[in-house]
């Protein structure tokens, strides 16, 4: 959910900061006092379009910094893709100058607009007339229809995606091997490739293997002179006694009194040990030493397959291990080529049979479709009514057709008649922007214990409406406030009396200037707000009375929600 909203210099704001709470929270005030910039800078945080006219007047850029808190598990997957820093709250950075030059930062990774999208798509949606929804793409209707029967459905659609992924591949592979009109240059050509490979017999690791090796024959006298007078100091007594001389005449003294004490049994063992193994040193030191000498034929043919080596690696891989991949591959791709005839026929009959079952499955879907879209269109129609659109009309048209997408074969889409004796038209082309606001609303009250964003925000959602419906649209908007964060900019009293908590955005004009401010109300002041949107700004006694009583109601109202 959204915790955290830091702005400067974001239209009439120079420099804001705001936190938010769970459950429902209310924002009010003057027309013009900069409820929708609010918004606007949400919008904008998330990646919405930006204008120049955003940036404050006199200012040279904006900035936007949005903290939430994560509760949905699916963002984790996207952060993942994204490869950005996990953590229990996520900070989304926004910055723009003039110049339109912009930075995005994710928990201190800087994103492109595309990305961030991504993200924002699992954090927020925003419901009013200027912001684009969901539920206006008609691509996106299949999905609401899919997550209603989600377990009836969801076996069906991961097989049928399991098909369509192995169609789409063998497609491809199709579409390749056709595309080669100069198949026989390509089949001799991979073939030269090939052979020019395997004459080089190259071995994993023998380049350095190699280097090893040259180096100790490059370096032979200084190496050997070292090793033999190491192997001197270890075994020789020409300059006294050798180490490990010394080391059998203390342990020979030491056997002589180690029964009259543990401790000196111990260092014996220890001594012991030590001779053995330095014994076992001191002889490779020896045979290494007496192995070394300066060959300049052998030298002179390590260099050459060395440099015959880095040739290779500059035509097939970076390295042997790569080089070796790069034959297989070739390999692989000159058997199509040369067989590519035999390949897509075989390829031509798989697809037939996988398209068969995908249609066959597709039917399924469409039917299991059908029927839920039936059964939402009833649940939807019993919400559209409580909020005051009981003419409305909905329809969820499910079209079988020849083609395939990502869900099956049906085109899905929302139709709705505003009024009596109005024929079904898409969405967009009949509601307002409140109207919209309240579809949405229904939607989310029938897909509540479904749906995964966490944050919702509702604007202009009271156009045209009050008085009763006011009351029930507030009453729907606490009922997913249990399950999500709702924020909702309002002018009637009936909703925010529902509030959790209560935001006051207002403006004043300081030396010529405007500024933009917002506080989060008491009890009190709420009561007084609500009393304000009751009476207007003359506040009686018996508006205050109103009011509260309104709040009283309301609080008895939520608890019936809560237990229902």
């Amino acid at each position: 959910m959204l915790v955290e909203l830091n702005i400067k210099n974001f239209a009439l704001i120079q420099e804001l900061s705001v936190e938010f709470g769970a459950g429902f929270n209310i924002l009010s005030g003057e027309t013009g006092a900069g409820k929708s910039i609010l918004i606007d800078t949400i919008d904008y945080v998330l990646g919405g379009k930006f204008s120049k006219d955003q940036i404050r007047y006199g200012e040279d850029k904006t900035m936007v910094e949005a903290v939430f808190s994560i509760e949905n598990d699916e963002i984790y997957e996207v952060l993942d893709d994204l490869s950005i820093e996990k953590d229990d709250m996520l900070i989304i950075r926004r910055e723009t100058t003039l110049n339109g030059k912009s930075i995005i930062k994710v928990n201190n990774r800087s994103i492109v607009l595309s990305q961030l999208k991504k993200i924002r798509e699992k954090l927020l949606d925003i419901h009013g007339q200027h912001q684009n929804q969901n539920l206006l793409n008609k691509g996106t209707h299949i999905l609401y229809v899919d997550e209603f029967y989600h377990d009836k459905i969801k076996d069906l659609l991961n097989e049928y995606e399991e098909l369509r992924r192995t169609y789409i591949e063998n497609s491809e592979k199709i579409n390749e091997l056709k595309g080669n009109e100069d198949r026989e240059k390509l089949a001799d050509y991979i073939k030269f490739q090939i052979e020019d490979i395997e004459k080089a017999n190259l071995k994993v690791n023998e380049e350095e293997d190699l280097k090893e090796e040259f180096n100790m024959l490059a370096n032979a006298e200084k190496i050997s002179n070292s090793l033999v007078r190491a192997y001197g100091y270890l075994n020789s007594s020409n300059e006294g006694i050798s180490i490990l001389e010394g080391l059998s005449k203390v342990i020979s003294e030491l056997s002589l009194v180690e029964n009259h004490s543990d401790v000196i049994r111990k260092k014996k063992v220890q001594i012991e040990e030590a001779f053995y193994n330095l014994e076992d040193v001191t002889r490779e030191i020896r045979d290494i030493g007496s192995e070394i000498t300066y060959d300049e034929d052998r030298l002179a043919e390590i260099n050459e397959r060395i440099y015959s080596i880095s040739l290779y690696k500059k035509k097939y891989g970076n390295s042997i291990k790569e080089i070796l991949d790069n034959l297989k591959n070739l390999k692989e791709k000159y058997n199509e080529l040369i067989n590519s005839e035999e390949i897509i026929n075989k390829l031509k009959e798989e697809q037939q049979k996988i398209e068969s079952k995908m249609k066959i499955i597709g039917k399924k879907l469409h039917d299991l479709r059908v029927e839920a879209s039936e059964r939402l269109e009833i649940k939807i129609k019993e919400e559209l009514s409580y909020v005051g659109l009981e003419k409305a009309i909905i329809k969820i048209d499910v079209v079988l057709t020849e083609n395939m997408n990502s869900r099956g074969y049906d085109e899905v889409q929302f139709l709705v008649s505003a009024n009596p004796g109005e024929p079904l038209k898409p969405l967009e082309k009949v509601l307002s922007g409140g109207e919209l606001s309240r579809i949405m609303l229904a939607l989310k009250c029938v897909f509540v214990d479904k749906d995964k964003i966490p944050t919702l925000i509702f604007d202009e959602i009271d156009t045209g409406i009050s008085g009763t419906i006011g009351k029930r649209v507030g009453e729907k908007m606490y009922e997913v406030s249990i399950k999500h964060q709702v924020l909702c900019i309002t002018h009637l009293p009936q909703i925010a009396a529902l509030s959790d908590s209560h935001y006051f955005v207002s403006k004043e004009v300081l030396n010529g200037k405007t500024f933009t401010g917002i506080r989060m109300l008491n009890k009190d002041e709420k009561i007084k707000e609500i009393a304000k949107m009751v009476g207007g700004d003359e506040i009686s006694d018996v508006t205050i009375e109103n009011a509260s009583e309104m709040v009283n109601f309301a609080e008895i109202k939520k608890k019936e929600i809560k237990n229902n």
